[in-house]
């Protein structure tokens, strides 16, 4: 009877070393491939579809890729040079913060009891892909999205979320994407990417409110469509009645997170998510974390790059674009493009 139970012990001891080998590939194998947004010469990967847009309505879980020989504490110095990077632009404001640097959004941050984690999770920045690590930390299986025991605010009254906000005695994430990649990606999502058509009851209420913003009259049931331009229109108008009423798909991330009163230790890019998670993880024992998870990525090939989609708009239109995400820009450390850094 033992020797018959032996070949299915062993087959069960060699499942165990290949996953557990699967996720030291990850941190340590060749690096063959990097991030079409490169600023800060950080070691990024890109997966081969061109990266998650967190566009459409499917989920995948991305094959691993390799990257350079990344020890560990390479790793931690890109954290922590992300993090000192942060409080050397807030320092510039001598504490005199603008007040879109004090305003924030409770909804968008989400707690982990178990890891004690309080995430400010920006949408359209793999918001959704943090959901479902949330979930499987209170031992839900699957891919859940629900909010309910993780939305902070849901579980905590509001002095003492504000407490989390800036106490010592907890981790705090923020997960960030370039500005210009999050737009268009809000952009192709929300508004089927330009193409005419009915828009489903999920949708309808952002094609009423740009529609209205635009000064154009909305019928509902009847095809319409709205260009990238036009949009970008709309989110600048939107943000003229206060960025506190954005909606939070394109809100600058500046006035969700506090990033210049809440100390984030762990600065999470999109451009470089899976090294980031794969780090977190270890540091943190988060056995749940599926770090090769990729929730609504974007399957589809197209021919436009994000920069493409801002070529040859107004020279207002695109200022107003830079003056809304300055702070993006500057506090997360990414590069302004040419055609907004080169404005008359």
């Amino acid at each position: 009877m033992l020797c018959r139970r032996l070949p299915l012990f062993f087959s069960f001891l060699s499942l165990i070393v290949v996953l557990t080998a699967r996720e030291a590939i990850f941190l340590l194998g060749n690096k063959n491939s990097i991030s079409k947004r490169d600023e800060n010469n950080d070691i990024q990967v890109l997966s081969p579809t061109g990266g998650s847009d967190d566009a459409d309505n499917g989920q995948t879980n991305a094959p691993l890729h390799t990257v350079n020989p990344l020890v560990y504490g390479e790793l931690a110095a890109r954290f922590s040079n992300r993090s000192e990077y942060l409080r050397a632009k807030c320092a510039e404001f001598q504490g005199n913060l603008p007040g879109r640097l004090r305003t924030w959004l409770p909804q968008a941050l989400y707690y982990s009891q178990k890891y004690n984690i309080l995430g400010c999770l920006i949408a359209k920045a793999g918001v959704t892909t943090w959901k479902v690590h949330l979930n499987r930390m209170l031992g839900r299986d699957g891919n859940l999205e629900n909010t309910d025991d993780i939305k902070a605010i849901k579980m905590m009254p509001l002095s003492k979320l504000t407490r989390l906000v800036i106490a010592g005695d907890v981790t705090r994430v923020i997960n960030v994407r370039h500005p210009i990649d999050r737009l268009v990606s809000a952009y192709k999502n929300k508004f089927y990417n330009g193409q005419p058509t009915i828009p489903g009851e999920k949708f309808t209420n952002f094609f009423q409110k740009a529609q209205k913003l635009l000064g154009r009259p909305w019928q509902r049931g009847t095809a319409t469509s709205i260009s990238f331009r036009e949009f970008l229109q709309y989110v600048l108008e939107e943000s003229k009645s206060g960025l506190s009423t954005m909606n939070c798909h394109w809100r600058p991330i500046h006035s969700v997170c506090l990033p210049c009163t809440a100390k984030y230790k762990y600065i999470m890019k999109l451009e470089t998510i899976e090294e980031d998670l794969a780090f977190l993880k270890k540091e943190l024992d988060i056995r749940e974390m599926n770090v090769t998870l990729k929730m609504n990525v974007n399957k589809k090939q197209e021919g436009r790059t994000s920069d493409d989609y801002f070529r040859g708009l107004p020279v207002d239109l695109l200022a107003g674009v830079r003056h809304l995400y300055e702070y993006d820009f500057t506090l997360f450390d990414y590069a302004i493009p040419d055609y907004l850094e080169n404005i008359g």
